[in-house]
């Protein structure tokens, strides 16, 4: 007699759907259906998988540098779910849309999921970087790649759900949310930095002073790359 196979756990069976058939995801979502456990299961995700990203990047620093990053790295991807669902909401409201803010967190929560799953694939990566001696600055640019694609998808499957819909203030709503999520996780990531610290390096600080907004430091480098510099108690290119 073959003993019957247990049936997976409700959570991993979730994380299975995200990974396999997002559309059926989607579609849960968009009917109300179980968003109490999607929402409990994709902020586990979440927390799991970007603490695992953040100490692979701590640990080309080592030392305190892996907690740290382990720790604040859920935190932007956690933060920029609970600003950015509410705006969702509010600007469908505003322009006609349903409002149904539980929906639009467990949506906006489960495509952050997904590109926390993309980044923790990314790990094997970032851990040989650090084995080979990457360059610090070679591992920055690549970094930038990879949240910048996991970011991508993340946004691409909310913007496939919210295309989906039937009504008033789709299109509007779409763009909207694109330019919130943007500048929330951008300027969320600026405030917890740093979370890729040189080797040499010999102070660690959680976070660095908030001295100016990543518009601010865009802005600065832009005038840099054009030879404009801004004393600020350190010699000007070519002073001595």
């Amino acid at each position: 007699m073959i003993a019957a196979v247990p049936a997976p756990a409700p959570s991993f069976g979730l994380i299975d759907q995200l990974l396999r058939d997002r559309d059926a995801m989607l579609a849960k979502i968009a009917a109300g259906r179980d968003l109490a456990s999607i929402m409990r299961v994709m902020v586990a995700t979440i927390a799991i998988a970007m603490a695992i990203v953040g100490a692979a990047i701590g640990s080309y620093r080592g030392g305190v540098q892996i907690g740290y990053a382990a720790i604040k790295l859920p935190l932007v991807l956690l933060g920029t779910a609970a600003l950015s669902a509410p705006a969702l909401t509010a600007l469908g409201a505003a322009l006609g849309r349903r409002v149904r803010l539980a929906g639009d967190l467990a949506l906006v929560v489960t495509a952050l999921a997904f590109g926390a799953m993309l980044l923790a694939a990314c790990t094997p990566l970032i851990l040989l970087g650090r084995a080979m001696d990457v360059s610090y600055h070679s591992m920055v640019l690549g970094l930038v790649g990879m949240f910048a694609i996991a970011g991508c998808a993340s946004l691409r499957m909310i913007v496939h759900a919210l295309s989906l819909e039937n009504g008033p203030g789709r299109s509007s709503s779409i763009i909207g949310l694109c330019i919130v999520f943007a500048l929330v996780g951008g300027q969320l990531s600026w405030a917890l930095r740093p979370y890729l610290v040189r080797p040499r390096a010999q102070d660690v600080p959680f976070v660095r002073d908030v001295s100016d907004t990543l518009v601010d430091a865009i802005t600065g480098t832009l005038r840099s790359a054009r030879g404009i510099y801004v004393r600020d108690g350190a010699p000007l290119p070519g002073e001595h």
